[in-house]
């Protein structure tokens, strides 16, 4: 159950971190909202608490600073005095192509997408220590088991994500604390539908997509949230170590034709 967990979702100003901290406090979680973006990040607080009547409290946080992330550990642990969950959702997509790519770009992806996380992981995994029980979600991709040209950058990140998962899940299962990642595919995000303007031809890549998924449709934040929140509950308690493919059956394709 989420009623009463105390759960920090980084990046859930919006898109998939958003609908992942809807899901919670629908279920009448505690919310922190953490983000870089303060305004949005702020707003996105007020109106969980205002929709859902849970308690909720936003951190600006910058998931690439050290202390930032420390910060965030310890107002959560102030104002409510426990961290039953953390989703680390907070990440950056750049597709470059590999000659055009600089090592600014690398060193952003992956100190955002992997460094983030396990930072965040590592504070916040101390006070789940001392009570005995927590819960690690980290928002990986299917980019981690089947990726595209020029995305070098972000599949080594999550790549790296989904490793590390399967790792702190047995550093950490001594303390009564359950890891595991969730690997979603196109989801229907402001970033998406941001790339699907990119070149003018929505209509016709949004019909490729909804062929290429077994689904028939493109995933949305609350199915994400969804999943979290069954993670982070007792019903999952035998489940950790392992990523979920969340991307309505496209990584399942041997091969894409429309003629056989």
């Amino acid at each position: 159950m989420s009623e009463k967990q105390v759960v920090i979702v980084t990046g859930a100003a919006q898109g998939i971190g958003r609908g992942i901290a809807e899901q919670f406090a629908q279920k009448g979680a505690t919310v922190v909202i953490a983000d870089i973006d303060e305004t949005t990040g702020q707003r996105t607080s007020d109106e969980l608490n205002e929709t859902f009547g849970t308690p909720t409290l936003f951190v600006k946080t910058d998931v690439i600073e050290e202390r930032s992330i420390q910060q965030l550990m310890n107002m959560t642990i102030e104002k409510f005095g426990r961290i039953d969950c953390l989703v680390n959702n907070a990440g950056v997509t750049v597709f470059k192509p590999l000659h055009e790519a600089t090592i600014d770009d690398f060193d952003r992806v992956i100190n955002i997408d992997l460094r983030g996380a396990f930072l965040c992981s590592k504070y916040a995994s101390e006070y789940m220590k001392k009570q005995e029980k927590g819960v690690i979600l980290n928002i990986s991709s299917n980019h981690a088991v089947a990726t595209l040209p020029d995305t070098e950058m972000y599949a080594a990140a999550k790549a790296g994500v989904n490793g590390m998962t399967r790792s702190m899940a047995l550093s950490l299962g001594k303390y009564g604390i359950r890891v595991n990642a969730i690997c979603p595919g196109f989801t229907n995000s402001p970033h998406f539908q941001k790339w699907l303007d990119r070149d003018g031809k929505r209509a016709e890549v949004e019909e490729e997509l909804t062929f290429l998924h077994a689904s028939k449709r493109i995933g949305t934040p609350d199915d994400v949230g969804k999943l979290a929140v069954f993670l982070a509950s007792d019903a999952a308690e035998m489940i950790t170590g392992t990523e979920i493919l969340q991307d309505g059956g496209l990584s399942a394709h041997l091969y894409h034709s429309r003629i056989c």
